[in-house]
């Protein structure tokens, strides 16, 4: 897996989940390693170090694996989306100024949060600067496992600077982001950031 292509965050963390959950089962020992050479792959796919760091922490990290995978292949963020959002609010997930301009929320999908910070795909940096300019709402889309504990979120950015992939993410601040919609719905980032359901495992802290 840890040479795999680069899929969607929710897709590859969900895959990574069952495989150290069998792993965890025939082989122990070899979870933590496992879990560093996929984040050493993907540092900056927030559910990725989401499942990590709940199963090297799981009293039982096969049952772990396993919730950790349904949770993420059951995931509401988008219906739940769509409850928040006006039905006749225009959402604009592309586009330059003009775009934003005639929009009444901006969209964008981030990898990661937290400590203020996101993970998104450095094509998105133009639309944000545009909604920025032209004073539209920002709405970032942040679903199971991809709200962070600060200290972790350092973690996955010093290994997403360290990463030669161009396509890895960028890091950018939550300023002037209105809403983070997640597996709670719309709610403010204050709100959203408190809702960390993952520890910070000493075991991924450290620099390795």
């Amino acid at each position: 897996m840890a040479r795999s292509g680069f899929g969607p965050p929710d897709a590859l963390a969900a895959e990574a989940a069952w495989a150290l959950s069998d792993l965890a089962e025939r082989e122990p020992q070899a979870v933590l390693p496992a879990c560093r050479r996929l984040l050493a792959r993907h540092p900056g796919c927030g559910p990725l170090w989401w499942v990590a760091a709940r199963i090297v922490t799981a009293g039982d990290p096969v049952v772990e694996g396993e919730r950790c995978a349904e949770a993420l292949e059951c995931d509401r963020t988008d219906e739940l989306l769509d409850e928040a959002v006006a039905p006749a609010a225009r959402l604009v997930r592309r586009g330059g100024v003009g775009d934003v301009a005639s929009a009444d929320i901006v969209l964008v999908n981030a990898d990661a949060c937290g400590g203020g910070q996101m993970v998104v795909d450095a094509d998105v940096l133009g639309l944000l600067e545009a909604a920025r300019v032209v004073e539209v709402p920002v709405w970032v889309q942040a679903g199971v496992g991809r709200i962070l504990p600060p200290r972790l979120f350092a973690a996955l950015e010093r290994k997403l600077e360290a990463a030669p992939e161009a396509h890895a993410g960028v890091v950018v601040e939550l300023t002037g982001v209105a809403r983070l919609v997640g597996p709670h719905g719309a709610q403010t980032p204050a709100v959203a950031l408190g809702r960390v359901d993952c520890p910070e495992p000493p075991e991924l802290l450290a620099r390795w």
